[in-house]
């Protein structure tokens, strides 16, 4: 019952922590998808970049201080409670005293402790990782940054992976983790920078078919014969009033026959963006909706 009260109060705190970065990441108007919490942790999931150094300096800290503002509160707490004598003792000799409340406290403290040291290793994708890069983005730009956190990070995880095999295993496992997610940072980095250089309006594919709502299921799945396209624009009159999928469209046909219309098959809500927004906003926008696709739009006026 101590194991699974105490196991549940630190997740608790993990939960605190990713918390911390999605309030201030929110402040900044960057949306935030969901947290996931891993056995070894927890992950907030941005909607979009920080657009500048100073943001992800400021939501990367922000977890690694709500951790550091629980240690020093339930210290407090415990000391009122239980005295700082009995809290120092707890804590030294957690591991073989009795469970107790004063060992519940002594190792919630500790345990806020070591997730604000720990996430502050300068090793992407941890939060000291992108604090560094966040420092040194200010000095070299975000891709070299980027690359050069990386490198520390994977020296470090090779460190860790060391360590592992002689001690702990559980460090091996966070260092592949560390290793691994160094490389996916300078990948995503490298496919921004790609995606910042191109607007949207110029991807924009005018020679796409599109239908209009009363196009029936059989003129749509005859048009898919020769298009590889997965998602189709729907026009009334020139304004766009809803997309449908090659998916959707094919699971129609088959329910329906080929009298069905298309208007009955369409996704009405659909992302927009303006055609003068960079690719990497477009894919923002397709992951915050879970879509394969958004629609592009110049004042008002649909393009595809």
């Amino acid at each position: 019952a101590f194991g699974a009260v105490l196991t549940l109060l630190i997740f608790a705190s993990v939960t605190l922590h990713e918390l911390g970065h999605s309030l201030v990441a929110q402040a900044f108007g960057i949306p935030v998808k969901h947290i996931t919490l891993y056995p070894i942790g927890g992950v907030a999931q941005l909607g979009k970049r920080p657009k500048s150094p100073g943001q992800e300096f400021l939501i990367a800290l922000a977890g690694p201080a709500v951790n550091v503002v629980l240690a020093v509160g339930l210290g407090v707490v415990g000391v009122s409670l239980f005295g700082a004598e009995a809290l120092w003792n707890a804590t030294a000799h957690a591991r073989v005293e009795q469970p107790t409340e004063v060992t519940l406290f002594a190792m919630l403290v500790s345990s806020n402790a070591v997730l604000a040291l720990f996430n502050l290793l300068p090793a992407l994708p941890m939060d000291g990782g992108r604090v560094l890069r966040a420092v040194l983005s200010w000095f070299f730009g975000a891709e070299r940054a980027t690359k050069v956190s990386a490198t520390i990070a994977r020296v470090l995880a090779a460190g860790l992976f060391v360590l592992g095999l002689f001690g702990n295993p559980m460090l091996a496992i966070i260092a592949a983790f560390i290793f691994f997610g160094a490389g996916q940072e300078v990948r995503e980095q490298q496919l921004a920078r790609v995606l910042d250089g191109v607007r949207a309006g110029d991807a924009v594919n005018p020679y796409a078919p599109r239908f209009t709502p009363n196009t029936t299921l059989g003129e749509a799945v005859q048009a898919l014969i020769f298009t590889p396209y997965a998602a189709f624009a729907v026009e009334h009159f020139g304004r766009l009033v809803g997309v449908v999928t090659r998916q959707d469209l094919m699971a129609a046909a088959n329910e329906q026959g080929a009298w069905g219309y298309v208007a009955g098959v369409m996704r009405r809500n659909v992302p927009v963006i303006d055609a003068r927004d960079p690719l990497e906003t477009a894919r923002f926008k397709m992951e915050e909706a879970e879509l394969p696709f958004v629609a592009v739009e110049r004042e008002g006026m649909f393009l595809g």
